[in-house]
This record gives C-alpha cells, structure tokens and sequence, in this order.
C-alpha cells in the first residue's frame, strides 16, 4: 500500500466507512504517489540557447544553484532557416548570414558560462545547426533536468507567455523541465 492510500484510509477510515475507494479514486490525483516522492538526484542540467534568449536570469540562477550540477550549455541554430536562406539567397549570403548567427552564439555561450562560473557552476558548452525542438529533446535523455527559457525559439514577440516550442519540449520529455 502506498504512503498515499495508507493517508486516507487513516484519515478517513472511521468518517468514510465504504466510500473509502470512491475517496481514495477521486483525490489520488491529489497526492503524491511513493515514486513521486523521491527527489531525484539532479547531476546534469541542460540549458539550450538560441537568438531570442538573451541572458539566464537571477531566479534561475538561484534555482539551479539548489544543485551541485553540471550545466550543460547548448546554441542552436534552427537548421530549417538556415535552409531557407540557401533557397533563397545565394551561397555566400547564406555563409555571411550563418557565421554571423555563429559568432553571436559564441559570445552568448561564453557570456552566460562565464555568469554561471561566477555562481560556481561547471559548465560545459556546445553550439550546432539543427531543430531546436527535436535537438533538445533529443540532449535530454542525457542530461536529469532541463532549464528552458520561456522566450526559446519564440521570436522577437512581445507576449509574456512560454513559447509553444518550449510547450511541447515540456510535453516530451521524461526529466524535469525548469521554465524561467
């Protein structure tokens, strides 16, 4: 028996009486089951980058700094705009275009490891061309958390919501997901 059934049958043994599996059904949603209380050990964190996210904030900082992790730093630059381009442009505008976005990912990814070694984290860096949602999913399998800006792969929009690339992120994968 659970550590979530053995609270509402002591909780409503005597109140309930034969309602008890109808109560339990209904509010077991509520409660934790004995694997979600185990606090998984968090080693390796995954934080991808792109365009739209300009820095890491203060508040995620102080939130990963609950964990003695790695940080794993990742800049993507979408594959399917690279494409684009050389459909659209000629070679040499698209090589501009493309060393551009790389030599911005470059001073991001030492901007923000720098910040984070300032906070004691390790990190470790990594920039490449391919779907940014896809990729990430894919490096998280990897990795026991994954910290997501909620403006990655979002454009330049004004709205103050999560981005629905981050959404679907979140749907797929397994490790847990800190939006900041």
């Amino acid at each position: 028996m659970g550590y979530s059934s053995s609270l509402i049958q002591r909780k409503f043994k005597d109140i309930v009486g034969k309602r008890y599996d109808s109560v339990l059904k209904d509010y077991s949603e509520f409660l934790l089951t004995d694997e979600e209380m185990v606090v998984p050990e968090i080693r390796s964190i995954l934080v991808p980058l792109d365009l739209f996210v300009h820095d890491i904030t203060d508040e995620a900082i102080d939130v990963l700094s609950a964990y003695d992790a790695t940080i794993s730093l990742a800049y993507i630059t979408d594959a399917e705009v690279i494409e684009l381009l050389k459909q659209a442009l000629d070679r040499e505008s698209t090589e501009e275009f493309r060393s551009k976005k790389e030599e911005y990912g470059r001073k991001l990814l030492e901007r923000t490891a720098a910040r984070l070694e300032e906070h004691g984290f390790s990190t470790q860096t990594r920039m490449f061309v391919g779907h940014k949602g896809d990729d990430v999913v894919r490096m998280a399998k990897n990795h026991d958390m994954v910290a997501l800006c909620r403006r990655y792969a979002d454009g330049e929009s004004t709205d103050v919501s999560v981005s629905p690339i981050v959404l679907r992120i979140c749907q797929r994968v397994e490790t847990p997901v800190l939006i900041y």
